[in-house]
């Protein structure tokens, strides 16, 4: 179907302009009439939306036929315009021939005339289309060329590829002149391609040839001063005179630059945390990284080709799959998208930061999405934690804190509110009028400051900050604040809100928030110690009763792992409510010690005793883990026969041992995390701060001594309060 034309029709008689406009379109269905009887109205519309022609009428009150030409002609100086006039004559006609009319025709009586018209608006808008396409082929060819990277060739299809024709960066490209080609002195296929890719090159032209189809292909060359380039050829047949494909015309072009950027890219995609991807502008995935492909499970083959929301990450829910659909159309628009969704992995959900940004080319066309996602699950969880925490303060103190000034564009203050006044001694009355880095809120180290954001605001930026303020009681607040520019509807800056948020609590509970973490920190390290023992345990026995086929050592084994399904609940426990120990009750030592015996798998020589009946007020849990690592530090720096003896005290028991104890020097660091009396690596020195952090936990003491029953170490585990 041939392309519509539009035509606007400019005549001073409105019913006349209307009546061809009419005949016109029923001409033809190509044709799309707009009418205007001003000619100055006309020239705007050109100039506003250009036509695909122009019909003017001579004689027109504001500017004549040939006038409005001769405008047009300045901007415009091949559109087709046709003067279609009452008045003729040969003046006229010369008049208009000379401005660079199209054509040339007077009003007659009867319809005929808007046949002859419409077919003259046809013929010239058809033959002014395909100019412009020849031209705009001309030129594009011709820009193609001139700043092609590479090279333009035509060659025979035979070993070697004799060329007859090249044009383009030759000698910038393989350093040889393009005559040297032409002539033969340099064979392309023998001098210059790389010997290695020869015959690779060849094979992938030729089984492209056979198919009927374009070839590409990259290969190496070597230039004419020795060095070694990659590059990127296209090419296809030309069948010749005698019908014989074997002539080729095709492109060259210098990728170096780009095979290192690939081996950089392929360096830093599949080594990051982070997931990252690539896809076609309709959102199909053509790469996913090592990174997002472990999380979900899958292979590279499993998603590629894939649209991006059916990927495995998107599975989880159907607003997934909308927000991943929503994302590649903003990006195929050229905007970046962004939002927190929920993504599937393959063992766990993952809250991410997602987002989708196109790539766009220097003709503005969008060519790939880049998907990211960055894990934010725990950051989300302590925001969330943050919030409640925020939320639980509010209600307590029902308090915005939250100062807001209004000032003038040159920094006067024009107003405060009253919790803005409550920081400051003196009344509203007192500080409007007052440029607002001389206002109490600021000291003098900050007037400087805040007369350059004053500046900033006024110049339509916001400005972000965090300051300190002085309180009238002669304290300190630290706030967060921002200075934001208001501007009227042309865009004018014709206020500054100036607000703060009191941070000093939520700056203290941030600190707060960092200590607990190190605190979790430190026991994650405590309990992969602790789990070591029962574990070792499980190896040990399991190896003896594949030795031996002794039951027994299979039904110790269980036991131990029993003990570290203990320790894994004990730790689910911790992290959930934020204490190293949970409820306490009155415990027995003596079966505490009878489980962690069988724990620990003492040599046979060895022997613990229980000297009398304890009871204390513990949690059992971490009482056995504390005694876990008193006992199985005995039995690993004591003799195979060691013994060991638990006692009561007052308001607490003592542990004892006959192995090497502690060397005096030592004991003031025995606790410390990290400090390990064995040598190189073979201790982390988590067993010894582990039982401190157990005995702060229940508010005890713990003091080292020589022992008195046995040669070895004492341990006084007791209240505080009966020190």
């Amino acid at each position: 179907m041939a392309a519509s034309i539009r035509v606007l029709h400019v005549d001073d008689e409105p019913d006349f302009a209307s009546l061809t406009a009419e005949f016109m379109e029923r001409e033809s269905s190509r044709f799309d009439v707009v009418t205007e009887t001003v000619a100055t109205d006309a020239l705007a519309h050109i100039r506003n939306d250009t036509p695909d022609c122009v019909i003017a009428d001579h004689d027109m009150p504001s500017m004549t036929g040939i006038e409005l030409l001769t405008a047009v002609r300045d901007d415009y100086p091949d559109l087709p315009f046709i003067l279609f006039t009452g008045k003729g004559s040969e003046e006229i006609a010369s008049d208009a021939i000379s401005a660079g009319v199209t054509d040339y025709l007077q009003k007659e009586s009867g319809t005929q005339q808007y046949t002859l018209l419409a077919n003259r608006v046809e013929n010239a808008v058809d033959r002014y289309l395909s100019q412009q396409a020849v031209q705009e082929q001309k030129r594009r060819l011709e820009t193609l060329v001139s700043n092609v990277p590479g090279l333009v060739y035509r060659c025979r299809n035979e070993p070697g590829w004799p060329m007859e024709e090249v044009a383009g960066e030759c000698e910038q490209l393989a350093g040889y002149p393009a005559s040297e080609l032409e002539s033969g002195a340099v064979s392309w296929g023998e001098d210059v391609l790389h010997p290695d890719d020869q015959r690779p090159v060849w094979t992938d032209v030729q089984t492209a040839l056979d198919d009927s189809e374009p070839f590409e292909t990259t290969y190496r060359i070597e230039t004419a001063d020795g060095q070694t380039k990659w590059v990127w050829e296209r090419g296809r047949s030309i069948t010749n005179a005698d019908g014989e494909d074997r002539i080729l015309e095709g492109f060259i072009t210098d990728i170096t630059e780009s095979k290192r950027r690939e081996r950089r890219f392929e360096a830093i995609f599949n080594n990051t945390y982070q997931f990252t991807g690539l896809l076609e502008p309709d959102g199909t995935i053509i790469e996913a990284n090592e990174a997002a492909l472990s999380f979900a499970g899958v292979d590279r083959d499993d998603v590629v080709g894939l649209p991006l929301w059916e990927g495995a990450w998107f599975q989880s829910n159907k607003q997934a799959q909308q927000i991943a659909r929503n994302a590649v159309k903003t990006a195929q628009r050229g905007e970046s998208f962004r939002d927190e969704i929920t993504i599937r992995g393959e063992n766990q959900d993952a809250i991410i930061d997602f987002s989708v940004r196109p790539v766009i080319n220097e003709a503005g066309d969008v060519t790939l999405l880049i998907p990211e996602g960055r894990n934010i699950s725990e950051l989300k969880e302590r925001e969330q934690t943050m919030r409640r925490q925020e939320q639980q303060f509010d209600a307590i103190f029902n308090d915005p804190n939250l100062l807001v000034g209004l000032l003038d564009v040159d920094g006067t203050t024009l107003d405060v509110n009253q919790t803005a006044l409550d920081y400051v001694e003196g009344t509203r009355a007192e500080l409007i009028g007052d440029p607002f880095w001389e206002t109490p809120w600021w000291t003098e180290d900050y007037q400087a400051t805040v007369k350059e954001w004053v500046a900033t605001a006024a110049e339509g930026e916001y400005v972000e900050y965090e300051a300190t303020h002085p309180k009238g009681d002669g304290g300190t607040a630290t706030v967060e604040g921002q200075f934001r520019p208001v501007t009227d509807a042309d865009g004018a800056v014709i206020r500054i809100i100036a607000s703060a948020t009191d941070v000093t609590e939520r700056r203290r509970r941030e600190r707060e928030l960092e200590r607990r973490n190190e605190q979790f920190d430190r026991f994650a390290s405590f309990v992969s110690h602790d789990l070591q023992s029962p574990i070792s345990t499980v190896q040990g026995r399991l190896e003896l009763a594949l030795e031996t086929g002794d039951k027994e050592h299979v039904e110790r084994a269980g036991e131990a792992i029993e003990r570290v399904d203990d320790l894994r609940t004990d730790l689910v426990t911790t992290l959930r409510t934020g204490e190293i120990i949970s409820e306490t009750a009155l415990v027995d030592v003596g079966s505490v010690v009878e489980d962690v015996w069988t724990t620990v798998d003492p040599p046979q020589e060895a022997a613990v005793t229980v000297a009398s009946d304890i009871q204390i007020d513990a949690d059992r849990d971490a009482l056995q883990r504390m005694l876990e690592n008193l006992l199985g530090n005995s039995i690993e720096h004591g003799p195979s026969d060691v013994r060991i003896r638990i006692g009561a005290l007052e308001d607490g028991f003592y542990y004892e041992d006959s192995g090497p104890g502690i060397n005096p020097d030592h004991r003031d660091r025995v606790f410390t995390p990290g400090f390990s009396t064995k040598n190189g690596d073979e201790g982390i020195g988590m067993g010894m701060a582990s039982i401190r952090q157990i005995v702060l936990a229940h508010e005890w003491d713990i003091q080292i001594d020589d022992g008195i029953h046995l040669d070895g170490v004492r341990f006084e585990i007791v209240s505080e309060d009966s020190l």
